[in-house]
């Protein structure tokens, strides 16, 4: 019984002078988790809404449309778990035009700004194949501007 008391008070010794480190995530777990559908995942800036705040990114999705039109999302994400630092999505919004339009983009330049970022997009309308710009202006949660020409 003694040598159970003194191997706990080693432990708890020993316990007390080895920082506690948060494990980190997986990659290979976390990176499988992601669907084919993904075409590509960006950070685009950071948000402020009241005492909120966080990234912003833009993932954009294949669809099984025949066309190859793709779906435009814009997520923003704040820490969700103080204790933790864990992230998680705060709100997501769809920019349709890019379906609607039958959009397909080809490449992208990103302009953060203090507070949100403006994407500039080059794509090819997949209906007439002709070449288009577009500009997408993101903002706090649920403020999202996209325009271009059709």
């Amino acid at each position: 019984m003694a040598r159970a008391a003194a191997a706990l008070v080693m432990l708890a010794a020993l316990a007390a002078t080895t920082p506690l480190t948060a494990q980190s995530p997986d990659p290979t777990r976390i990176l499988s988790a992601i669907p084919g559908e993904v075409m590509f995942l960006r950070a685009t800036g950071q948000w402020r809404q009241g005492d909120r705040e966080g990234p912003s990114r833009i993932v954009l999705l294949r669809t099984n449309a025949p066309d190859g039109a793709m779906r435009l999302f814009v997520q923003w994400l704040a820490v969700a778990d103080q204790r933790t630092g864990r992230i998680g999505v705060v709100a997501t919004e769809e920019i349709p035009e890019v379906f609607d339009w039958r959009v397909k983009i080809e490449d992208y330049r990103i302009e953060p700004d203090v507070d949100g970022a403006r994407v500039m997009f080059d794509g090819v309308v997949l209906t007439s194949g002709q070449k288009r710009r577009y500009m997408l202006t993101i903002g706090p949660p649920g403020e999202v501007m996209f325009s271009g020409s059709r």
